[in-house]
C-alpha cells in the first residue's frame, strides 16, 4: 500500500500545472477561490440575469430551459473561451524587471508550466470557435435533403455537452492558475526548488535515453 503511495506522489509530482498545485496551501487556494467568484459573477451574468428574467416573466420556458439553450447555441463556449483570454496576460507577464528597461515579450511565458497553460487555452479557443461556426452556419443557411426536410448539420445536445466540458475546463485551468500564482507570491523557494527538480529529472531522463 506504501508503494502505491509513493508511486502516485511521483505520478503526480511531475505532471504538468498539477506539481506546482500540490505545494499551494489552503490559503493560496482561498484566495483563488474567491477570485474565481468574482470573475464568474459577472461574467455569468448574462446567464443568471436571463435565468431571472425567464422566471418574472410569463414565458413558458424554465431556468433548465433556458441553461440548455444557452449550452446548445454554443454561447457558454464562447463565454468560456471569453474567461480564458485574461490568463494570457498573467501568464506572459514579466516580474522583476528594473525600472527603465523595456518589457520584451518572451517567446516562452514565464509562469511556472505557462506552455502548459498556453497549449491548452488555444485548444479551448479552437474549439469553441469551431461549435460557433458551425452552428452559426446551420442557423444561417439550412440545408435542405432531397424532400425538403431541414438537415441538422451540428447535433444541439452534442454542442451543449461540448460546451458544458470548455466551461469546467476553463474553471479548472482560471482557479489552478490563481492558485499558482498566489503560490508563487508565497512560497516562492519551494516554487523554485520544484522547478529545479523537474529539470534534473527531465535531464536524468534523457541522458539515460541517450545512454
Amino acid at each position: 500500500m506504501r508503494d502505491i503511495r509513493v508511486t502516485f506522489s511521483r505520478f503526480w509530482a511531475h505532471v504538468p500545472i498539477v506539481m506546482y498545485l500540490r505545494l499551494a496551501s489552503r490559503k493560496d487556494w482561498a484566495q483563488a477561490t474567491v477570485e474565481l467568484f468574482v470573475i464568474l459573477f459577472f461574467s455569468l451574468m448574462p446567464i443568471w440575469l436571463g435565468i431571472l428574467g425567464v422566471q418574472i416573466s410569463s414565458a413558458p420556458d424554465s431556468a433548465a430551459d433556458f441553461l440548455s439553450k444557452f449550452a446548445s447555441s454554443s454561447d457558454l463556449g464562447i463565454l468560456s473561451a471569453s474567461l480564458l483570454g485574461p490568463l494570457l496576460y498573467m501568464l506572459f507577464r514579466s516580474e522583476g524587471r528594473s525600472a527603465g528597461e523595456r518589457p520584451v515579450p518572451p517567446l516562452i511565458p514565464p509562469f511556472p508550466n505557462g506552455l502548459s497553460f498556453v497549449i491548452t487555452i488555444i485548444f479551448c479557443c479552437v474549439v469553441a470557435s469551431v461549435l460557433y461556426c458551425f452552428t452559426y452556419l446551420s442557423a444561417v443557411r439550412p440545408v435542405f435533403d432531397s424532400h425538403g426536410i431541414p438537415i441538422a448539420l451540428v447535433n444541439p445536445h452534442m454542442v451543449a455537452a461540448i460546451s458544458w466540458m470548455l466551461f469546467a475546463v476553463s474553471i479548472l485551468l482560471v482557479l489552478s492558475a490563481a492558485t499558482i500564482r498566489n503560490t508563487l507570491y508565497s512560497r516562492p523557494t519551494e516554487l523554485m526548488q520544484a522547478d529545479t527538480g523537474d529539470f534534473v529529472q527531465r535531464l536524468r531522463d534523457a541522458e539515460s535515453g541517450n545512454a
